[in-house]
């Protein structure tokens, strides 16, 4: 085996998590196949190191054998344990997992932020509650960016709450909940702009007394889930 190929393996690792970082693929079934290709080439690397341990480790004894160099130690000649192998693809596989969760967080692109915030400016401020469900990082960094859209467009954004008076609310769109007796166009006006812009979202029915206020919408985030929502409402 070479011993340029242990770093080339390492090389074309790095290349392929930053490509699966910054490039987003079209379907789950690519990113599997760039998630296999950095297990494949970073096991490599892995066996690449062990075996030119053992090498170095033989080549170190039938030094010693010829010469009057010291002993070497039983250890250096096996090269790396199997629990150093063993951890050191774990390490890998966690890597590989974060990554592939932080393409999957939700988030409106900053284009699409801008026009959307731009179109609602234009309607004067409305009071809006933006929630989420607790105990999820990736839902609260979602609601965090759209509150933060609704207040660059001088609306009044609460938010973000986090709150199970919803439920356990499985979707990645985003949830649109007004009381029953509401008779302002907020809502109607944040749908449109959620279709025009391509932001999925979900208009639903609102558990009774969650929103006392009729002059109030919504916004609820809930759990993310891989089955894709169409941008509109039910």
């Amino acid at each position: 085996m070479p011993p340029w190929l242990p770093p080339l393996s390492v090389i074309v690792v790095t290349a392929l998590a930053l490509t699966a970082m910054e490039s987003p693929l079209a379907t789950p079934n690519g990113r599997r196949l760039w998630m296999a290709g950095i297990l494949v080439f970073g096991a490599l690397a892995i066996a690449a190191t062990v075996w030119l341990g053992r090498r170095e480790g033989e080549e170190a004894l039938a030094l010693a054998g010829t010469s009057a160099a010291p002993q070497v130690p039983p250890a250096a000649l096996n090269g790396p344990s199997v629990a150093s192998l063993t951890f050191r693809i774990k390490v890998l596989e966690d890597r590989v997992k974060e990554l592939e969760a932080g393409r999957l967080a939700r988030s409106i692109s900053q284009n699409s932020a801008d026009d959307l915030a731009s179109y609602l400016k234009q309607f004067g401020s409305r009071r809006v509650i933006v929630s989420c469900i607790p105990d999820d990082i990736e839902a609260y960094q979602y609601a965090n960016q759209l509150v933060n859209i609704l207040r660059a467009a001088n609306w009044e954004a609460q938010g973000p709450q986090v709150t199970r008076i919803f439920c356990d609310i499985h979707s990645p769109g985003i949830n649109i909940y007004v009381n029953g007796d509401n008779s302002s166009d907020t809502a109607k006006l944040l749908l449109g702009g959620f279709a025009k812009f391509n932001i999925p979202y979900q208009s639903r029915v609102t558990p009774s007394g969650a929103i006392p206020d009729t002059e109030t919408v919504e916004l609820f985030i809930g759990t993310r889930q891989s089955q894709r929502v169409n941008a509109g409402a039910d």
